[in-house]
């Protein structure tokens, strides 16, 4: 006998098979996004790879990529404005360098910032970042 419970109408959270206990169905989640954000000066020739990087960090760590922002310099303007704009979960850059050593608190304020080499997330709800 198959039994269902579910809370708000036409939606099944749980279900219960003849040989089987209750078992949590996974929930349907808005995806996360994210940005890439990579210097060009700074990545040279291996602009690229560097965007390679990124979208595969975005994929492993469970962000769907909207794009990559590729700069000259470092107008931060333009990256807080895009994720205003695009309402995004993370920023990610390929190293520390393309931040240009620092995590903009401004940034913080909108996003989290992932820095992929090394593998260093600062979130946007962090208070001693902030300060």
């Amino acid at each position: 006998m198959n039994k269902q419970v579910s809370d708000p109408p036409g939606v099944r959270w749980f279900t219960r098979g003849a040989n089987v206990g209750f078992a949590r169905r996974r929930r349907r989640t808005a995806a996360k996004t994210a940005v890439g954000y990579v210097r060009i000066d700074l990545a040279g020739p291996s602009r690229p790879h560097c965007e390679s990087l990124i979208r595969t960090a975005a994929d492993d760590l469970g962000y769907e990529l909207l794009g990559t922002l590729a700069l000259t310099a470092t107008p931060l303007t333009r990256l807080r404005f895009l994720a205003t704009e695009l309402a995004v979960d993370a920023v990610l850059c390929p190293t520390f360098a393309h931040l240009e050593g620092q995590v903009p608190a401004e940034l913080l304020t909108l996003a989290d910032v992932i820095v992929i080499d090394p593998l260093i997330t600062y979130c946007r709800w962090d208070p001693q970042l902030l300060d």
